[in-house]
Parts: structure tokens; sequence; C-alpha cells
């Protein structure tokens, strides 16, 4: 079980779904006034994620208006921070004569204990969607003491920003476990870190967050372009660094934090590809040289001998066993293009 919780307006009353989420919204600190500007039925999806003591949230909205006025900060006294990654559509906020308009991916943010006004504008017959992380104070002027001040800016797309909301939605793909503290706070700690070398930290804060903070990131992005590319035949270290934007040589050294090689890792999810291939019904036409070769081998013998290795049995003989039925096994990305492919092993 992960900490991920999921609240959408689906999940209310048709006719009073407006007013329950409007209460739900000023129901604790970080209150606001929400107002609906949209021509469509209203429309709110938040995936809440506890990062420690960050709260982390993936949404999605119709048209609407967020007001924090005086009134709610003398009610709830919250002065912690928001920091907003805009994904998709416009964004507008106005603190007091300040006004920042995102659009596309970009970022900004504002401080609970001061008025604002925040504004979604969706693209056209779809939803605004964002991140948005929630921070105390005390802990974010500890790594970021000029964070009140900059954290406002518009921060455009950059390769820092962009590796922040990606190990944000890879947090909420696999969230940590919500009865280990330790993992939860530690995941919040690297986010915080990324945030703080946004921000300005200080040289101490700088130091701890590109030594733990901004490795994990990049180890993590590291693992999912793995996973989504390693059928890809023309798959390599050089392609991997050049896409992530560091060196081959950080490369091996983020991978060697696993314990496997980057060629280990690989031909380790190439084979499991291979063993879902051979156990799904849906694919028992292909021919162990088209399973080889969707994995992302061009060496029909290299596999035979990796997979006998792993799985104790060559391909065919796993084929034409009695396995698991092929619902046990997660669904399959599209399989790779058949020629033109790499050797398999780096």
């Amino acid at each position: 079980m992960g900490s991920l919780l999921v609240f959408s307006s689906d999940q209310l009353p048709e006719r009073d779904r407006f007013d329950l989420w409007r209460e739900t919204a000023s129901g604790g600190p970080g209150a606001v006034d929400v107002a609906h500007v949209d021509r469509r039925p209203f429309f709110g999806r938040v995936e809440w994620l506890s990062l420690g003591n960050i709260d982390a949230y993936k949404v999605s909205f119709s048209a609407a208006t967020f007001t924090r006025s005086r009134r709610w900060i003398e009610w709830d006294g919250f002065d912690g921070f928001c920091f907003h990654i805009n994904l998709s559509g416009r964004s507008e906020t106005l603190r007091q004569k300040e006004r920042t308009l995102l659009d596309g991916f970009s970022a900004t943010g504002y401080s609970y204990g001061k008025p604002f006004e925040a504004s979604l504008i969706p693209p056209a017959g779809r939803y605004c969607e964002s991140l948005n992380l929630v921070i105390p104070r005390e802990e974010m002027l500890h790594k970021a003491p000029n964070a009140e001040r900059c954290i406002g800016a518009l921060h455009a797309d950059q390769a820092l920003l962009r590796l922040l909301s990606q190990y944000l939605m890879l947090l909420s793909n696999t969230p940590p476990v919500a009865e280990d503290s330790r993992l939860t706070r530690l995941a919040g700690n690297h986010v915080l870190d990324l945030l703080a070398l946004l921000l300005g930290p200080t040289r101490e804060a700088e130091h701890e967050a590109r030594l733990y903070g901004l490795r994990a990131a990049r180890l993590a992005a590291l693992k999912q372009y793995l996973q989504d590319h390693h059928h890809h035949p023309q798959l390599s270290v050089t392609a991997a660094a050049r896409a992530l934007n560091i060196s081959e040589r950080y490369l091996h050294d983020l991978i060697a934090e696993t314990g496997e090689s980057f060629t280990e890792m690989v031909n380790r999810l190439r084979l499991e590809r291979a063993r879902r291939l051979l156990c799904d019904p849906k694919h028992r036409h292909l021919r162990i040289g088209e399973i080889a070769f969707a994995s992302g081998f061009n060496d029909l013998s290299y596999f035979n001998r990796l997979f006998r290795r792993r799985f104790g049995e060559t391909p065919g003989t796993f084929k034409a066993g009695e396995h698991m039925a092929a619902d046990s096994f997660r669904p399959l990305d599209r399989l790779a293009p058949l020629g033109g492919l790499e050797t398999g092993h780096d």
C-alpha cells in the first residue's frame, strides 16, 4: 500500500458537486475560496502524496479561481509556501500588485501568509494539469533563505525544474510505503533539495542537495528511462546519457548504486519483457527470434544463453511449458520495431 490518496469530484453527487468541493477546499491549513468560472460542469481531481513534512499534489481542474484572503490567513494562521508547476493550460497568480502568468510548462509560487489569487485557464476541451508542493515555512527557509523573495518568480522550462517534476511524477506512480516514515521523509527531503536549488540554497544546503536530492532524482529518472526504452535496440550508454543530459561516467556512477551495471540492468529488463511475451497467449504466434528482437536483442544465441541462465530453461522450453497466466504480468508497451538492431551486449 502506498501513501497516495485520490479525491475526485466524480465521487460527489452531481447536484452538489461544486459546493461540497468548495467546503473541502476551505477545511484545513491553506484554506482558499474557490470560484468555478467554466461553462462546463465543475471538475476537480487531486492526487495527494504525503512526503514527511511536505505535501505533494497532482491536480486536474476545470477553469476556476482560488483566493487566499486575509480572512483565511487570520482563521488558520498557516504561513507555509506553495510551489506550483504548470503542466498544461494557463495559470495566472496575483499577489498584491505582482502578476505571474504561466503558459505551458513553467512554475511559480506564493506564501500562504500573504493574500493571493490564482486562476486556472484550461486548454480547449481539456483541463488544467499541475503539480503543487506545500512546504512549511521553517523547512523551506532553512534550505533556501531567499525563498520568500524567489518563489514568486517565473521559473521557465529548465533542466532542474523538469527533473523536479519528473521526480514528483515518479513518486506519484510508485509512492513510498505509507507505513515507512523513513522512506517518505527521505523522498520529501530529496524534493526539498531540488526545490532549494531552484530558489537559491545556502552553501551547505546546495552541497547536500547535489549529494543527495539531485542524485536521487537523477537515479530515479535513469531507472524510468531504462524501463521505458530497454526494448529499443538502439539503446546504449551514450544514448541514455544524452537523453538525461548527464555524462556517461556519471551514468555509470549512478547505476552502480543499484548493484548492477548498465548492461546487467538492461538485459534484466529485456529478459523480463521476453518472458512476459512468451507467457502471453496474444503473442504465441511469434517465433523465438521475433520475441528476442522485440525485447531488444539482436543476437539469438546470446539471448538464449542469458534466458537459460536467468530462468533455468531455454525460451523454447519455457514457451512450450505451462506457466503463469498472461494476466499475472503487467501490460506490455508497444513492441520494438523488427530490424536495424544493434547488439544486445554493450
